[in-house]
């Protein structure tokens, strides 16, 4: 059984040095969505020996979990630099912590314009990063490009429509909600990616192998002080210029609207989340048929 506990103790030890941190808010969310990562972690397809790139790493959180689970060579790339110089040192931190002889880099890169060599990965991960791109084909393209044949890509992602809250409570957080689900969409992000994962992946030549649901469900009571309503915040602090500049409320409204949820008494309410995770493989050549 592989344990992640020095994963989960040099990342709550990074969260801690949270102010001194770039990315923090993001730092904050790899740290809340750690259950949901491990469940993925079964269903990836990986071997021991294996080349693997992670698109869209961040902190490097599944870099470091697939190289716990296998002795593999992972590449995190990601376009923020300053968040993989903070990837990097917990990479040292991690040294003597991972499978043996694992390693894990950072590089900066774009996943919609890739640049790696041709059919040098065996793995390619994609975690919660296709509902950011304005031009997910492309990434597509450029994952179909770097999978030597037979190698597999794993993507996975948000399907809003898949959710549901009940009850919709109205006031300040579903006005910032929809504010932010509404800047997403505004520089080309896409909140219901999900859904549209497998044909992006098949029109870039990959063969679909499978495609998972992957549900959350909890009820959920969020009052003053509460850890996911700081969560909430610091994510919608983060949208708030670009918010701002997309026309969709002022800087004043939304920090009157986030100061008002803030101050308003606790709310309970069942929320069900569902992510979808694609399995694809890029054909053998004719000759390894």
């Amino acid at each position: 059984m592989v344990d992640y506990q020095p994963l989960d103790a040099a990342f709550a030890g990074l969260l801690a040095e949270q102010a001194a941190v770039p990315g923090g808010m993001l730092l904050a969310q790899t740290v809340a969505t750690t259950a949901v990562r491990r469940r993925l972690l079964p269903i990836i397809p990986l071997r021991a020996g294996w080349r693997v790139l992670d698109l869209g790493t961040g902190f490097g959180p599944l870099a470091f979990e697939l190289a716990a689970t296998a002795t593999v060579e992972v590449v995190g790339i990601d376009t923020d630099e300053d968040v993989l110089v903070a990837a990097s040192a917990l990479g040292v931190k991690l040294q003597g912590r991972l499978a043996p002889g694992s390693t894990v880099r950072f590089e900066p890169g774009d996943a919609e314009a890739l640049e790696v060599a041709p059919a040098s990965f065996d793995l390619a991960v994609a975690r919660l990063l296709f509902q950011h791109l304005a031009n997910p084909a492309g990434a597509a393209r450029g994952i179909a490009r770097a999978l030597r044949p037979g190698g597999y890509a794993f993507v996975f992602d948000v399907d809003d429509g898949l959710g549901a809250t009940y009850p919709r409570l109205g006031g300040p957080l579903e006005i910032l909600e929809d504010a932010f689900d509404a800047w997403q969409s505004s520089y080309g992000g896409d909140r219901q990616i999900g859904r549209k994962l497998s044909s992006l992946l098949a029109s870039a030549g990959l063969s679909v192998e499978a495609v998972a649901v992957v549900p959350e469900a909890e009820h959920r009571r969020e009052g003053p002080g509460d850890p996911s309503r700081a969560l909430a915040v610091a994510r919608l602090r983060a949208a708030r210029d670009g918010i701002a500049a997309a026309g969709i409320l002022t800087a004043d409204e939304l920090d009157r609207l986030v100061e008002a949820y803030l101050a308003s008494p606790p709310l309970e309410r069942c929320r069900i989340e569902s992510q979808v995770a694609v399995i694809a493989r890029r054909p053998l050549a004719a000759t390894e048929v």
